[in-house]
């Protein structure tokens, strides 16, 4: 097999000449969006002589393998016809000097490698480098180095690079090779359900061909393995490829990591990664990420090629357990070496931020050439609300607050200043706006400047003194950096608009329609499958997800599962419009009695609200069952022991109150009769309310059904999830109450799906006892 790599320049430096310590006072997010800033600035300064971002791509051949080192030269100087100069720019919150000695060999080696590849384009027999630093926060200040070299010696330097980075890199070109050769004989593990062929083929061509596949697949067809097979079988033909499995729910990351393993016992060999969060994965909570603060910190780019080396020889599935394993072995950050194991790893599953968050997505990839990436999107109808949360921002008095009280006791006259300028800005907002809502066209002049020089302020002294910085401090910062970036993005599909509360004020920027930003992401990768159990009105998920309408192939698939097994009940005697909710909890309390009491099993009943739920408790004999209640706080363990109340063959009525809508409504899979029933109160939508009706308004503006796509569509999807919860085989009969009166009308019948179609209306607690026991009996 000929071996073929693609690098980019960033990928060689930093993983063979990057040494020292993960230090966020030096390197965080703060200082790369000011980094950006500033090297757009400086750039746009230079003469006609310079050339900004200037492309380079070259092919070379180290140990027998081909590579193709790419990257972006910050900039080319033209000094004549035969005398060039690479421009390295560097910025950096810490004194230059500083700086300079602690990283010259991964900048230098950096422009080298630049220096190098023009070098050869251009057929120059030497070329000169240039290494320009930059102070933040006083650009004024710089240093300035030149360099000379002949072209023989730079690749000389490269070709070592190159060469070491392959004797590295020959771990993992072993196992392709055993990849390769698993994957052809490779089949599907299971009897093909209806529809799952057909999936697999549609999600295969969408690999192969490239562009954006949506799908709706019912629930209990099996979606994880018929989208991620075949993207498997697809890598063989592409070397480059590299499969991203995102999803919203830690649910969805283990039947993505669940199928893999099933794969693996068929025989797949596959490096695949669950990237976890960094709350969830730190070892020093409440820390800050520098030497000083972190052991697992200091020293992480001088103990990395080893960990990554020992890693990738002794595994192949990287999991949170192996993770913390390696890095409690080595004495390294979990979160950053997850990151960069992910670099030789087949497949990645993670959440939806890393890849579509504006401000936390892995620049490591997405960043550079991302033309070969295959991305699965599970429970795509998530990723609408998800989107528009990545691209908005808040501000709010109650944490600035916080944070102005975490350092009262702290004496420091520049922070005391600063805090005291926002804090009159604030004040002075609350007196002019005292309306609940303001609207406003843009964020105004006034307080987008107060703001920007409290973050500079903020993030100089974290940096000379970052012993002042409180936690509450630090989390205020963070959210001013985040709403400071996100302003950028403001244009006609947001809102920017001031809600003054009983106690609190809050400046939301929120962005209204992503589809735009979802578009872009998706033409940047080779092929993108948008898949869930509910993406009806297809138009709306197209409209929403960033869809073309003409062109963007959907695939529509009925359930695998007899109807007969589902018995779907509707009650349109009562209406639960907000207004009308007080006097529904006696019949409503009836209606579950009469649901469940002819039947020993477990029962979801989900409420419109928690509000809703905990007045409903009241009117119900609670004695009679065993019951538990979903919490408006629940981690990820308390949420497994939730449902592990819900047994196989249990020998009394056990009933869960739910929230529409809630983390217990779709992406749990209790299978047999640990779920035989369902109650669902209410049809999912939103009470009416500031920020939809401006959803409403920017659609209808736009020629599109703006009440659908702000309330109907979105509340009918919550009520199809919680709906897909009961029927998840082929062998699992179960009946779903609907209390509400608008289910019988056209707007929301009609969004039922195919298989919904045998529903039965029940007009009284009684008829609901007489069905449901002949059901059951039968």
């Amino acid at each position: 097999m000929d071996r073929y790599l693609r690098l980019s320049v960033h990928q060689l430096v930093d993983f063979l000449l990057r040494n020292g310590d993960i230090d966020n006072r030096v390197f965080n997010k703060s200082s790369m969006v000011e980094g950006s800033r500033i090297h757009s600035y400086y750039q746009s300064t230079q003469g006609s002589d310079y050339l900004s971002e200037y492309p380079l791509k070259r092919m070379f051949v180290a140990n027998e393998v081909t590579i193709m080192l790419e990257g972006r030269a910050d900039g080319i100087i033209k000094k004549s016809k035969n005398k060039y100069i690479i421009d390295e720019i560097k910025s950096t919150i810490i004194p230059l000097k500083d700086f300079r000695d602690e990283n010259i060999e991964w900048h230098l080696g950096q422009a080298k490698c630049y220096a190098l590849m023009f070098a050869l384009e251009q057929d120059l027999e030497e070329i000169g480098i240039r290494l320009t630093y930059i102070r933040q926060g006083d650009e004024k200040e710089k240093h300035i180095e030149n360099y000379s070299f002949v072209t023989s010696e730079l690749n000389q330097f490269v070709m070592t690079l190159l060469e070491d980075y392959v004797n590295f890199y020959n771990i993992v070109f072993r196992y392709q090779e055993d990849r390769n050769k698993s994957i052809k004989p490779l089949r599907f593990p299971f009897r093909y359900r209806n529809g799952q062929k057909e999936l697999s083929k549609y999600t295969y061509g969408v690999a192969k061909n490239g562009g954006r596949l949506f799908v709706e697949a019912p629930t209990g067809i099996g979606k994880t393995m018929s989208t991620l097979y075949p993207y498997i079988k697809y890598i063989n033909e592409d070397p480059e490829a590299k499969i991203f499995y995102l999803t919203a729910k830690t649910s969805g990351k283990e039947a993505a990591y669940n199928a893999t393993n099933i794969l693996k016992e068929e025989g797949l060999v596959l490096t695949n990664i669950v990237i976890t969060s960094k709350d969830k994965i730190c070892f020093c909570k409440d820390k800050a990420c520098n030497p000083d603060e972190c052991p697992f910190a200091k020293g992480y780019y001088n103990k990395l090629q080893n960990v990554l080396n020992y890693a990738l020889i002794n595994y192949q599935t990287f999991d949170l357990k192996t993770i913390n394993f390696l890095a409690q072995e080595f004495q390294v950050c979990p979160f950053e070496f997850e990151l960069d194991l992910s670099l030789f790893c087949d497949l990645i599953i993670c959440d939806y931020n890393y890849l579509f968050d504006p401000i936390s997505h892995m620049k490591r990839y997405f960043d550079e050439d991302s033309s070969s990436y295959l991305i699965l999107v599970d429970e795509a109808h998530n990723l609408i609300d998800r989107s528009k949360e990545m691209y908005s921002a808040s501000l709010c008095t109650k944490s600035f607050n916080l944070a102005r009280k975490s350092v009262r006791k702290v004496k420091h006259l520049k922070l005391k200043r600063a805090l005291g300028k926002v804090n009159t800005l604030f004040e002075n907002l609350i007196d002019f706006y005292p309306n609940p809502e303001t609207e406003l066209f843009e964020l105004p002049e006034e307080v987008y400047k107060v703001l920007n020089s409290f973050l500079n302020k903020i993030q100089d002294i974290n940096r000379d003194e970052p012993e002042v910085i409180s936690k509450e401090l630090l989390d205020f910062y963070l959210d001013l950096n985040r709403f400071i970036r996100i302003s950028d993005y403001i244009n006609e599909k947001y809102l920017v608009y001031y809600e003054n509360k009983e106690d609190d004020f809050l400046i939301h920027i929120k962005c209204l329609d992503a589809s735009e930003y979802l578009y872009k992401i998706s033409e940047s990768v080779k092929a993108t499958t948008y898949f869930s159990a509910t993406l009806s009105p297809i138009e709306y998920y197209l409209d929403t997800l960033g869809g073309i309408k003409e062109t963007d192939p959907s695939l529509m698939l009925p359930s695998p599962f007899k109807k007969e097994n589902l018995e779907i009940l509707i009650a349109p005697k009562v209406s639960t419009k907000y207004k009308d909710r007080d006097n529904t909890y006696q019949i409503i309390s009836e209606y579950i009695e009469s649901f469940v009491k002819n039947k020993v099993g477990n029962y979801f009943i989900y409420s419109p609200s928690y509000e809703y739920q905990e007045k409903l408790l009241t009117y119900l004999d609670l004695s009679k069952y065993k019951h538990y209640v979903q919490e408006r706080e629940m981690d990820d363990l308390q949420k497994e022991e939730f449902l592990n109340n819900f047994t196989n063959s249990p020998e009394e009525i056990t009933l869960g109150f739910l929230v529409l809508g809630g983390s217990f409504a779709e992406g749990i899979d209790l299978v047999s009769d640990r779920l035989i029933g369902a109650v669902i109160i209410g049809i999912g939508m939103p009470k009416i309310n500031f920020v939809s009706n401006k959803i409403m308004d920017y659609y209808k503006q736009n020629d599109l059904p703006g009440y659908d796509y702000a309330y109907l569509y979105p509340g009918m999807n919550k009520v199809m999830q919680a709906v897909g919860r009961v029927i998840r085989s082929e062998t699992d009969k179960g009946a779903v109450l609907l209390i509400d009166e608008r289910y019988m009308h056209r707007q929301y019948n009609a969004l039922f799906k195919r298989e919904w179609s045998n529903y039965k209306i029940v007009y009284s607690p009684n008829e609901v006892s007489e069905i449901i026991t002949k059901f059951f009996e039968k």
